[in-house]
């Protein structure tokens, strides 16, 4: 027994090294492509007006969620599996998913522009939708090496399709945007980002494609990826608000506010982003030991907060600043809706790690239906706010009310569930930022903020956050550190 349970600790710290591996390495590659992301999107903002993002986003929102409905999660199932994928598995995981890709891609081909003509306040060019639907059959091609790479924690080979797709997006997109493709411009940027890691993971993890089905396959791979995509179609539908119901109640312009804003508003969710896009491989590997999943849980919560936290303080406190300095005048009516959103946001690196892990310990099933709830209510609160006539305000202010509603429920059933105490992981950083935050409110309130004192002040409220921070927490996080050292090391 105890060399059984030696084996099994053996097993969780190669697990969690190469976790921590995997975060390194995207954080590395996508920390630096977010430097360049964020350039890349200041440049956009500026060559391009609101009412043309307003009339690609829904484009791209509807091209997306008919590829997802074309997923029944069989790719998630290969990663979150304890047994290791026989080639029958990815076999008839790929065949099923080439099937359901072709019928989507006609979707999108055929029915897509009636969707968009509903939708938007003039007369879309319907090739702009039609041009998705290649992508979407190609999206298939995609599924088995991308789901072997995260399944093997082998993220840096992850990261480096993710990079390319970055760089065309932006490069195309500044490129076409300059010579005045208009709403072009963002249309080939999407589909070419969407194609080209596909070719770069087929390069990195090659696996030749064979149409075979095995129906004792199909059954043990759907029940976990089933309720798995039906969580993710549900949460797109509660993030449908700014792509469908934005142009639909508010039209164009209102929409490219409501994106600009939700883009700014997601900035300082990369930590968060690559915390969750480990989370599920990894608890799943690690779900027969409550444990590990508990110190595990903790450190994932307390370190995104203490990395994310801060960065929205100088969301909150120079908001209008950076969009007067940064974007252009042309967005500074997206101001108002970028506080809600950015309170929509903040709470993301909570619920956005909570759902993964409880996916991962065997709670899909609760968690599709916690999603239901969540979406179905983000959309009643929009309906009510609009009623009240609150404007385009209604949409951010419905998101970040729901997402409030939410993080109370899953914080309790993580608690009731598996024992998780977020409050005792985020409590410090919250709080610290919260005091930081409304200080450098009144500091900065009375000046006249120009880039030279937007810089230095975003400087100076990392750097009192991080000194209350460690004089608070200074022990925890020194022990933290040397054990993630040691991790490494070894």
């Amino acid at each position: 027994m105890n060399e059984y349970r030696r084996n099994d600790l053996n097993r969780n710290a190669s697990v969690g090294r190469r976790a921590l591996s995997g975060v390194v390495a995207l954080g590395i590659r996508e920390g630096l492509m977010r430097v360049v992301a964020f350039g890349g999107d200041i440049i956009l903002f500026r060559l391009i007006a609101p009412d043309v993002f307003g009339l690609v986003l829904p484009i791209t929102f509807v091209a997306g969620i008919i590829k997802h409905f074309s997923d029944l999660g069989l790719a998630a199932s290969l990663v979150q599996s304890q047994r290791e994928p026989e080639e029958q598995d990815l076999r008839t995981v790929f065949t099923i998913q080439l099937i359901l890709a072709s019928i989507a891609g006609a979707i999108v081909f055929f029915a897509g522009p009636l969707l968009i003509q509903s939708l938007d306040e003039g007369q879309p060019d319907h090739w702009m939708i039609r041009v998705f639907g290649i992508s979407v059959f190609l999206s298939a091609f995609r599924v088995i090496p991308a789901s072997m790479l995260e399944r093997n924690l082998q993220f840096s080979r992850l990261a480096i399709g993710d990079i390319t797709g970055t760089m065309w997006f932006y490069i195309a997109g500044i490129l076409l945007a300059l010579s005045g493709a208009g709403p072009w411009a963002l249309i080939t940027a999407h589909v070419g980002a969407s194609l080209v890691p596909i070719v770069v993971l087929n390069v990195l993890k090659p696996w030749v494609p064979t149409l075979e089905i095995h129906r004792q396959r199909i059954r043990s791979n759907l029940d976990f990826g089933a309720k798995f995509q039906a969580q993710r179609l549900l949460l797109m539908l509660k993030d449908s608000l700014i792509p469908i119901l934005g142009p639909a109640a508010f039209g164009r312009t209102s929409t490219g506010l409501l994106s600009w804003a939700d883009k700014v508003a997601q900035q300082p969710l990369l930590f968060t982003q690559l915390v969750a896009r480990v989370s599920l491989p990894t608890f799943s590997r690690l779900q027969s030991d409550s444990t590990a999943v508990l110190l595990g849980t903790h450190l994932a919560l307390k370190w995104t907060s203490v990395v994310t936290f801060p960065i929205f303080i100088v969301i909150f406190v120079f908001a209008s600043d950076i969009t007067r300095e940064i974007y252009g005048s042309q967005w500074t009516e997206g101001v108002p809706v970028l506080y809600w959103l950015a309170g929509n946001a903040v709470l993301v690196p909570i619920n956005g790690l909570l759902l993964p892990i409880m996916n991962a310990v065997g709670k899909s099933g609760l968690m599709t239906c916690f999603a239901a709830i969540w979406s179905m209510s983000s959309w009643i609160i929009a309906f009510v706010l609009i009623a009240f006539g609150l404007g385009f305000a209604s949409v951010a202010m419905a998101l970040a009310l729901s997402q409030a509603i939410a993080t109370i429920s899953l914080v309790f059933i993580a608690w009731k569930i598996s024992g998780i105490d977020v409050f005792k992981s985020v409590a410090n950083p919250a709080i610290i930022a919260v005091v930081v935050g409304v200080a450098a409110r009144f500091v900065v309130a009375p000046l006249n903020v120009n880039i030279s004192v937007l810089v230095i002040g975003s400087i100076g409220c990392l750097l009192v956050y991080c000194a209350i921070l460690y004089a608070v927490d200074g022990k925890a996080i020194r022990r933290e550190l040397s054990q993630v050292a040691g991790i490494r090391s070894n």
